[in-house]
């Protein structure tokens, strides 16, 4: 089972709201705060269609490349659990067109301070505590 975490996602303009899963996907590196989301979620923020600081990217991923909208500075995120959460961080958006979940990537999860302790069976933490939490 891949890590999963619960997930607070605001369109940094105030006009959507959502809660989802995320995927803490390693193999997504990255130099900035990024993360990939499904076109209807991004309906859902009001971030589709893009706006007009949206560029269009060629995007080099494990499936070849792929045309994607990339949003700066787009949303705030916050890792949810029932006893913590993270700190809020703004994130940049890549908005897919074939990918059906919520990710994040290397660079997010790092600085949400998320330990991946076991990808296997979807063990993590938070960097610092004791408490084994398990993917969702």
């Amino acid at each position: 089972m891949p890590v999963r975490v619960r997930v607070k996602i605001e369109e940094v303009r105030g006009s959507g709201v959502i809660y989802s899963e995320a995927l803490l996907k390693t193999g997504f590196t990255s130099e900035e705060l990024d993360i990939h989301i499904p076109r209807e979620l991004a309906r859902e923020l009001g971030l589709w269609p893009p706006p007009r600081d949206a560029s269009l990217e060629i995007l080099d991923t494990a499936g070849g490349e792929t045309l994607s909208y990339f949003i700066p500075s787009a949303v705030r995120l916050t890792v949810i659990e029932e006893d913590e959460t993270s700190k809020t961080i703004t994130c940049n958006v890549i908005v897919s067109l074939r990918e059906k979940e919520v990710l994040l990537s290397d660079e997010v999860i790092e600085e949400l301070g998320i330990e991946i302790l076991s990808p296997k069976t979807g063990i993590w933490r938070f960097k610092g505590e004791e408490k084994l939490r398990r993917s969702v």
